[in-house]
């Protein structure tokens, strides 16, 4: 029963490692990439989530070289250091819940957490093993505790390839609700203007996709488009289409 469970600890590290991996090895040409992509309030947020998903794949690692060594030590030591697991994870998700995500990106968000949530059941449930004298049912929980660490892995790999490639970033309201909640803000009284300002909008909605899709990622191009973009886009996040679109001309000499 001994070797069963030594077995499905083992499983479980070929998942947890696999987040530091990711995390850290991203290349300097795969991180210029996604730069390019991110206005300054996504860049400020990523720089802050990186050292949380940094920190959460160091766990991983020590994870990984106790966990064996852990079903074996004694009950309250066991007990002891995945508590102390638990705690940092904890803290982890306590710093992320204080940062306020930019509209675009709040899925990195949500996901991030959905990965830290899943990662501290795991440590919960193999903790418990620790004291459970019954090996059936400690074999149990430790498969149970190896499902939530490998779901939090395949979770925190979804954040990793979604930073890498903010086009994959599923959008949380549409470009045509967009522009109709900026439209009636701005001219919250002017009917005529809001149907003017919807109908300008939507066609310059229309040529930034043609611009984006002509300037493929990495290019001149589409960084003074993101560069514009960011500069025509407010503190919620609702983007000035046209503006974008005037000043990507302008500066592109079209």
């Amino acid at each position: 029963m001994a070797e069963s469970i030594r077995n499905k600890v083992s499983v479980l590290l070929l998942g947890i490692v696999v987040i530091s991996v990711l995390t850290l090895c991203m290349s300097h040409t795969e991180k210029a990439e996604a730069a390019f992509q991110y206005n300054s309030s996504e860049s400020a947020y990523l720089q802050k989530l990186n050292p949380i998903l940094t920190e959460l794949s160091q766990l991983g690692l020590k994870v990984s070289k106790t966990a064996i060594g852990l079903q074996s030590a004694p009950e309250e030591t066991c007990s002891n250091e995945f508590g102390f697991y638990q705690g940092i994870v904890v803290s982890l998700r306590n710093r992320l819940n204080s940062i306020t995500p930019p509209p675009r990106i709040k899925t990195i968000h949500i996901k991030s957490l959905e990965g830290l949530s899943d990662y501290l059941t795991g440590l919960n449930i193999y903790g418990s093993s620790c004291v459970d004298k019954d090996y059936a049912m400690k074999s149990k929980l430790v498969n149970t505790a190896t499902e939530y660490l490998i779901k939090a892995d395949q979770t925190i790999i979804s954040v990793n390839d979604l930073i890498a490639n903010p086009d994959l970033i599923p959008t949380q309201t549409s470009s045509a609700d967009q522009i109709n909640e900026w439209c009636g803000a701005k001219w919250a009284n002017n009917y005529k203007m809001q149907e003017h300002c919807v109908q300008t909008q939507t066609e310059a909605q229309t040529k930034l996709t043609n611009m984006l899709q002509m300037n493929p990622k990495g290019t001149p191009g589409r960084k003074v488009i993101l560069d514009c973009s960011s500069l025509w886009t407010d503190k919620s996040g609702s983007q000035n289409y046209r503006m974008i679109v005037f000043c990507t001309q302008n500066q592109l000499g079209k």
